[in-house]
């Protein structure tokens, strides 16, 4: 009788379960520097965005709310956990930046977050 016979339901479910959370683990966001939906009352110099494991930024783009988009360049070339970027001088207004990155497993995971710069 083979092992994976032997295994009682239950069993088997926790095995499968163990296995597809290791493989579906991805980069995601643990912290940034401004924080979504953050209320600032100076510009930020530079974003920082940590992530739960090692990834490459491949695109990063910041504009207002509502409005066009810019495309932050130069970009940090290597690998890091903790990314961080000088960010454009800021009007006051209301703020989305806009990210891509690949993780160590190769997989490209977006994200976004939200920020208001009062006067």
């Amino acid at each position: 009788m083979s092992f994976v016979r032997r295994l009682t339901p239950g069993a088997a479910l926790v095995l499968f379960l163990a296995g597809s959370g290791a493989a579906g683990a991805h980069a995601h966001l643990i912290r940034s520097v401004p924080t979504d939906g953050s209320v600032l009352t100076a510009a930020p110099a530079r974003l920082t965005l940590a992530f739960s494991e090692s990834a490459r930024l491949t695109a990063l783009w910041i504009g207002p709310q509502g409005g066009a988009r810019r495309k932050l360049t130069p970009l940090p070339t290597a690998d890091a956990a903790e990314i961080s970027v000088a960010l454009p001088k800021l009007e006051p207004g209301r703020y989305v930046l806009t990210w891509r990155v690949v993780g160590h497993d190769g997989h490209v995971v977006p994200g976004q977050l939200h920020f208001t710069l009062r006067e």
